[in-house]
């Protein structure tokens, strides 16, 4: 005779009074609930809920890159009574490895350090090419099949309206196949689109008037045949350096200009890269030593992050790490330029220290800038002709391509209204300068949050566990507000003032602050350094759990107690194992079928049997 608690469905604990028993004035109707009140005198009503229910509510995410994976596969596994829309304005997911298909597009961390901890899988190469990432996102989106239960492709978001009175974000979504315009609308908000997802092409006079083939970087034609052709290539920064070192190869001939001083320095965890921080290819037997020793494999992956997680002490100006770096890379830049004298003095810093913009691996970029197919120019360009381009002096030179990696607008703004239930649009209240919440709320727009907006962890190492905490941060406040019906959560306006500036000062400290221009800084060299004031594992720490106290939050519940409902919990209803807290059996939150073996040989009446 097992023990079980009741199955799942079967709440309605208390049955109706018996009008019998009241009008008898039976002496048991009092016991038998026959009394008990509807209300109190305030009109206040039990809900007759367990606490743990959760009221459903709908979550639109705007884009479908790896944030937006990350939280749906997740969010499968995890929550429960949500909805979830994602718009999408491109063909397919993927986010930035879908749109930078350019020349030599690879990224900046270790291959094994980005990926998502619950997708763990062999790579051709330690930094892996945009193709080989996107696979992997694309490939897990299609495993799950994510894209027809929650995407809606090539629809983009023309505006977002708090409605303080209904609790919910208005949308309206432009679908790019049609033109035609719908409306939305959903308790939360995600900004799951990327810092770097609206490329600009630079300021130049007669830059359209080109006869020859034009691209930007971010939305490059793969199928162009660049062999054989003399291409220029406008911008030094991460996309810049790619391309040069790619393209040197085969290429006719380079034009490049570098305007101002820069590192160009080995990539993160250079300890495990090739020679000079390079790129290599994975050996079969390498491939076969990881897919046969996953623990090795879990401790190759964690030696490269805890050498990643060390690279911040050189962000700091003064210390040993930031002399240490600074000595490395100019003896490796000088190095790899042959000592020219006029390109190491244009070119090697000597103002700030490595780490003011985040490195990139180029192998291969500067060797690229000495060589005999390259014309490098350290002033500003004239201008663009039909047949090519002006030098500063005014000499006409004739190309096939000009690529312009000038990078993307950094300036945190949304490309549409997105408008608080005070009628202020986000564009207007962030037109100087930005605050944020932690880099993952805005103050003043409730039920909105961001992956990586401002403040955010920007510097150094991989974004993928950066993803994973955001999402679990993000499902903590989804949770709580389905549980204790709360209708919003409002990042308060003066903490998030007291929190930017104490990252305002501290950042006085790193090398993110120093005289270079970044895409941190909005691309100017005394821009707002918009960075995190830490580490990554003080920002993980930090966001290990929301901190509620810094919130403004509203309750559908004139009684914020309500939540307690009819004095039973979820748990006892739904399955899960009513003595959890005694530990679980074979790790399963689930209710055990409990046999009889143990109860013929441990009950007190088997004793003696």
């Amino acid at each position: 005779m097992g023990i079980n608690h009741d199955a799942p469905g079967t709440n309605n604990i208390y049955s109706d009074p018996n009008v019998t028993d009241i009008e008898d004035n039976n002496v048991t109707a009092e016991r038998d609930g026959a009394f008990i009140p509807k209300t109190d005198p305030s009109g206040y009503r039990i809900r007759e809920e367990s606490y743990g229910t959760k009221r459903p509510v709908r979550v639109v995410l705007m884009g479908a890159g790896a944030s937006t994976l990350n939280f749906l596969k997740k969010a499968e596994e995890q929550m429960k009574n949500v909805k979830i829309t994602v718009y999408e304005k491109n063909h397919d997911v993927g986010g930035t490895w879908l749109e930078n298909r350019y020349p030599g597009c690879a990224c900046d961390i270790p291959s094994v350090n980005y990926q998502f901890s619950w997708k763990i899988k062999l790579w051709t190469h330690f930094y892996s090419y945009s193709p080989e990432i996107w696979s992997y996102l694309k490939g897990i989106y299609d495993e799950h099949d994510f894209i027809e239960k929650y995407v809606k492709l090539q629809h983009q978001l023309e505006s977002a309206v708090w409605n303080s009175e209904a609790g919910v974000w208005r949308f309206k979504v432009r679908n790019l196949k049609t033109g035609t315009v719908s409306e939305d609308e959903a308790e939360f908000f995600i900004n799951a689109g990327g810092v770097l997802n609206a490329y600009r092409f630079p300021d130049i006079p007669g830059l359209h008037d080109f006869k020859g083939k034009l691209m930007h970087s971010a939305a490059y034609d793969e199928g162009y045949a660049i062999e054989e052709k003399r291409v220029a290539v406008i911008g030094a920064g991460s996309s810049g350096v790619q391309i040069v070192a790619k393209l040197s190869k085969t290429a006719s001939h380079i034009f490049h200009w570098i305007r101002s001083p820069i590192w160009i320095t080995a990539g993160f965890a250079q300890t495990w890269a090739g020679k000079d921080g390079a790129n290599f290819e994975y050996t079969p037997e390498q491939m076969e030593y990881l897919q046969s020793n996953p623990k090795k494999y879990l401790e190759y992956r964690k030696q490269i992050e805890n050498e990643l997680n060390q690279r911040f002490k050189f962000i700091l100006k003064g210390s040993e790490e930031a002399k240490a770096a600074r000595e490395f890379s100019y003896e490796q830049m000088a190095r790899h330029l042959k000592n020219d004298p006029s390109l190491v003095d244009k070119i090697i810093p000597k103002t700030f220290n490595p780490g003011c913009r985040r490195p990139t691996p180029a192998p291969g970029y500067l060797d690229a800038l000495v060589a005999p197919n390259a014309t490098i120019f350290t002033d500003a360009i004239g201008s663009i002709t039909e047949k090519g381009f002006t030098d500063h002096e005014g000499n006409e030179h004739e190309c096939d391509a000009i690529i312009c990696a000038t990078g993307f607008d950094t300036s945190w703004r949304p490309r549409f209204p997105l408008v608080n239930g005070q009628g202020v649009d986000l564009r207007d209240f962030w037109a100087k300068d930005v605050t944020s919440y932690l880099s993952i709320g805005i103050p003043t727009y409730p039920n909105h949050f961001t992956f990586c907006g401002p403040y955010g962890p920007l510097g150094h190492g991989s974004f993928m566990p950066l993803i994973e905490r955001w999402t679990t941060y993000m499902f903590d406040v989804i949770s709580k507000a389905q549980e204790e019906n709360i209708k919003s959560f409002t990042p308060r306006l003066d903490l998030s003032l007291q929190f930017r500036q104490h990252a305002d000062l501290f950042l006085q400290r790193t090398a993110w602050t120093s005289a270079c221009r970044s895409w941190f800084k909005q691309g100017k060299q005394d821009g707002q350094a918009a960075i995190y004031p830490g580490s990554r594992l003080h920002f993980l720490h930090l966001l290990e759990r929301p901190r509620y106290e810094d919130f403004e939050m509203e309750y559908w519940d004139s009684n914020r107690f309500a939540f307690m409902g009819n004095g039973f919990d979820e748990r006892e209803f739904d399955g899960r194992d009513i003595t959890h807290y005694l530990g679980l059996l074979e790790g399963k939150d689930e209710q055990p079928e409990y046999g009889e073996e143990s109860m013929g040989k441990l009950a007190g009446w088997a004793v003696g049997k």
